[in-house]
């Protein structure tokens, strides 16, 4: 974003500050509560080495396909959901997907399913549940706690995982339904830190 600071008229300084800005915004919008997805990291902070229940939000970019498997793999949570069905993000998903795993079918998948069947494919894992009707942030909340009422899986303790921009506005969603002593953890798909050069 400003490797080319000197060839636009900004001003070193000025530079700085913009990249500065943009990373305060970054670190604002893509929440990490704890440093990473692992039992001790857990247990550290909140006093428990496994959450309830950790939930994938098919908006994320690819990365968070692989934050789920390590989730998985260090057995963070009881249960895991991947969340998406159809919107804006989706067919951007569905050919980032095969341009990267050509085996993968996601002609006409939710984002759910696309995720499910990366994890399956990559990691040989299974999420327990998938959500595949929700379409933006807030029904992919209230279709999430649906599937969890239809399924009889409650739970005290949430992770979050969400592309970046939009992991702080799940959280938001997300508390808007759930009682306040629900433990809400937010692990966003990815960080990145832009540079003044």
């Amino acid at each position: 974003f400003l490797a080319n600071a000197a060839g636009t008229g900004m001003r070193s300084d000025e530079a700085m500050e913009t990249a500065e800005a943009i990373n305060l915004l970054g670190e604002f919008c893509g929440k990490r509560d704890i440093p990473q997805l692992t039992q001790a990291a857990l247990r550290d902070k909140y006093g428990f080495a496994q959450a309830d229940l950790f939930v994938l939000f098919g908006g994320s970019i690819l990365a968070g396909g692989n934050v789920l498997a390590s989730a998985m793999q260090n057995r963070v949570a009881a249960k895991y959901v991947i969340v998406g069905g159809a919107g804006h993000t989706t067919e951007s998903l569905r050919q980032r997907m095969h341009r990267e795993f050509s085996d993968i079918r996601t002609e006409g998948l939710s984002e759910a399913e696309i995720f499910a069947s990366f994890l399956k494919y990559r990691y040989g894992l299974a999420a327990d549940y998938l959500e595949t009707r929700s379409t933006n942030c807030g029904n992919n909340i209230t279709y999430l706690l649906e599937l969890l009422r239809e399924n009889h899986v409650a739970f005290s303790s949430i992770i979050l995982v969400q592309d970046a921009a939009m992991q702080c506005r799940m959280e938001k969603v997300l508390r808007k339904f759930v009682a306040s002593d629900v433990t809400v953890i937010n692990y966003a798909a990815y960080q990145v830190r832009v540079q003044e050069s």
